[in-house]
């Protein structure tokens, strides 16, 4: 099961718990293996980190937000861009890389969900983007337990290897 990044931890649990709950009534046994969507913003400082999402990521999110249809069928809203992401920034690992970390390793204690989807183009910029991707691999992974990160070869994307 895909979270998305709408959920705190405490909505992650009750999701997965939920689940867990209902596969048991149907007699399948649940397959963890959960997997979270986050938004990933390391910078020098945690209000850097918030600066830079919350000036770059309404202007792209909004029109998304406004074009949103369940498809359930409920009414719904329309979320405000900006006071999404001030969500975003305080339930997702956004910040220094300590406080990645930590956010992260939050996540996989309270949810049991160890495999997380990491938005990391929040700043809307190749160079930033990249420069993010390579700080959450040097900087934040290694201090979670478990977790190896393999650069990225030269050219050959943005997508990197992990072992």
């Amino acid at each position: 099961m895909l979270l998305g990044l709408h959920d705190d931890d405490a909505g992650k649990r009750a999701m997965t718990d939920h689940y867990a709950a209902v596969a048991a009534r149907h007699g399948v046994p649940p397959t963890g293996g959960h997997v979270a969507a986050v938004v990933a913003q390391v910078a020098d400082t945690r209000a850097g980190a918030r600066q830079l999402l919350r000036t770059c990521l309404p202007r792209w999110l909004g029109p998304g937000l406004a074009g949103y249809v369940p498809v359930d069928g409920r009414r719904h809203g329309v979320r405000d861009p900006d006071g999404y992401v001030e969500l975003l920034c305080r339930i997702h690992p956004v910040g220094t890389p300590a406080d990645c970390a930590a956010a992260m390793a939050a996540t996989a204690r309270h949810t049991g969900i160890t495999h997380l989807l990491c938005m990391v183009e929040g700043s809307g910029d190749p160079a930033a983007v990249q420069e993010n991707i390579a700080r959450l691999g040097a900087q934040v992974l290694p201090m979670l337990p478990g977790r190896r990160f393999s650069p990225p070869v030269p050219d050959a994307g943005l997508v990197p290897p992990f072992g």
